[in-house]
């Protein structure tokens, strides 16, 4: 693991290419994270939310920030569950803890620098949130965590990952707005 990571920094670093086309997919996400927040059921929410963190996931590989790339990737699988959770009538948050705590170790060994925690604390606790039962709600907790994230994103210089987290914010005001005024949740 190790040897590969060393291998994507000198790519990174050495080779502007991997950035730029890093950056490109981020742009990619930042289109699908608009969508996202415009689903009016909490399936939907996932299913285009999981489709996000895969893009985002290449983004961050190629611009080397390992732990958006990590959290990202454990997003997917938590998507998945949620959604096998939705499917079921399953309430209980176990689920979410552990994904919590599988997210701050792939946090930890992927540690770039001190704004890391920045990224793990909102993708945390945007793990927790979306466990809820509610869109609504789902929406409201975008307003604390992708604050937090884009922090990280300015110092990891994700510029896709900080106009999507600006996007995420927006979309989810409007998102808010529009089910509030339409009486839906």
């Amino acid at each position: 693991m190790d040897t590969i990571l060393t291998y994507f920094q000198q790519l990174t670093n050495a080779n502007g290419v991997a950035w730029i086309i890093g950056q490109a997919f981020g742009i990619v996400a930042i289109i699908l994270g608009f969508l996202n927040y415009q689903m009016r059921t909490q399936r939907k929410i996932l299913f285009v939310q999981s489709a996000t963190a895969a893009v985002f996931c290449i983004h961050y590989l190629l611009i080397g920030a390992y732990v958006g790339m990590a959290l990202n990737f454990i997003n997917i699988v938590r998507n998945l569950s949620y959604d096998y959770r939705i499917k079921k009538g399953v309430k209980s948050k176990i689920i979410p803890i552990l994904f919590v705590v599988i997210q701050v170790a792939a946090c930890a060994l992927t540690w770039e620098a001190w704004y890391s925690v920045f990224a793990i604390l909102g993708i945390g606790i945007s793990t927790y949130c979306m466990s809820f039962s509610d869109s609504q709600s789902v929406r409201k907790s975008i307003l604390v965590t992708s604050p937090l994230v884009l922090t990280y994103d300015i110092f990891a210089r994700s510029v896709g990952g900080s106009i999507y987290e600006t996007v995420a914010i927006i979309s989810a005001i409007i998102g808010i707005l529009q089910n509030r005024k339409k009486g839906n949740a």
